[in-house]
């Protein structure tokens, strides 16, 4: 993510322009030279933009809450389109995605499974990052896909402890998660990377404005709604026995504040699932250290 930032300001210094659009520009270009390229599904209830590229056995990758599939998962792309199919959709109503359907998980599994028809796949390995795990654990709890392999980043799911939240709540100075997330104003989204990465960065002004506009300005109803239903989504899963079968890693940022390490390792020993640590690493740790991130999936595919 501090790679990122110094990117965007860069290029900001260097064009004089709309450092986030042209950033992403370049980005985009660089997935397409390899032959990595974005489409739109659409349905009377669904206006899906996802990422499709490569050969072979499928990966589907899930982003978390704020930001989209093409900053969160780049890396991983360039990299497994080499030997996978790599799939990477925007969730409903983040990035270029949205719906008219109700504002909760269930409508984000949804999204996925009639994506996955369209797209004629039956057999995958899932990806889930924070909010992403959560979708991705809700589609490997309906068996209706052979999942192979599932990989959870920084997501505590059916474990999740929701009392740890308002301690973050409180050290962040604000009276729900929903404003932590969601905001009318650039100015809490410093606060808000602070959270998700190791390191606090200033972010440039003009980038803040940049990225607030594009990520965070819209869709505010759906995301508090999504936010207050989570936890009690959470329950139709209260025992792990449903993921038995999936062979499972979870991987935590050693420094995430939004869901400390502690919940990683319970829900790691309550589901069987490898564990790793990424160290100097937040909650997004795959922006952190994407070279340990990827390196860490590498290992465990294949």
């Amino acid at each position: 993510m501090r790679v990122l930032y110094l990117f965007l300001s860069i290029v900001s210094y260097v064009f004089r322009c709309n450092a986030l659009e042209t950033g992403l520009r370049l980005l985009e270009k660089q997935l397409n030279v390899r032959g990595i390229q974005s489409y739109r599904f659409k349905t009377d209830q669904l206006d899906l933009r996802y990422w499709k590229g490569g050969n072979g056995p499928v990966i589907v990758f899930l982003h978390g809450f704020g930001v989209d599939a093409l900053l969160t998962w780049r890396h991983e792309m360039l990299h497994f389109s080499k030997t996978h199919t790599v799939i990477a959709p925007d969730l409903l109503w983040f990035g270029e995605s949205t719906s008219n359907l109700k504002p909760d998980l269930s409508s984000q599994r949804l999204a996925i499974e009639t994506l996955l028809r369209y797209l004629e796949i039956d057999s995958l390995v899932l990806v889930g990052q924070s909010y992403g795990g959560f979708v991705a654990l809700d589609l490997a709890a309906s068996r209706k896909f052979k999942v192979e392999k599932m990989v959870i980043a920084n997501c505590p799911g059916t474990t999740f402890n929701t009392s740890t939240l308002e301690n973050v709540c409180d050290s962040f100075g604000v009276a729900s998660i929903q404003e932590l997330f969601v905001f009318e104003k650039p100015e809490p989204l410093q606060r808000l990377m602070n959270l998700s990465t190791f390191k606090d960065v200033q972010i440039p002004a003009t980038v803040l404005n940049q990225l607030h506009a594009l990520y965070f300005s819209a869709h505010h109803e759906q995301w508090r709604n999504l936010l207050r239903s989570l936890p009690e989504e959470q329950k139709r899963y209260p025992d792990t026995a449903v993921f038995l079968g999936i062979h499972l890693l979870v991987v935590w940022g050693e420094h995430d504040e939004l869901f400390p390490l502690s919940e990683g390792v319970k829900f790691a020993s309550d589901t069987g699932a490898e564990f790793r640590v990424l160290k100097g690493c937040g909650h997004m740790s795959q922006m952190d250290n994407p070279k340990a991130f990827c390196k860490s999936l590498i290992s465990f595919i294949f």
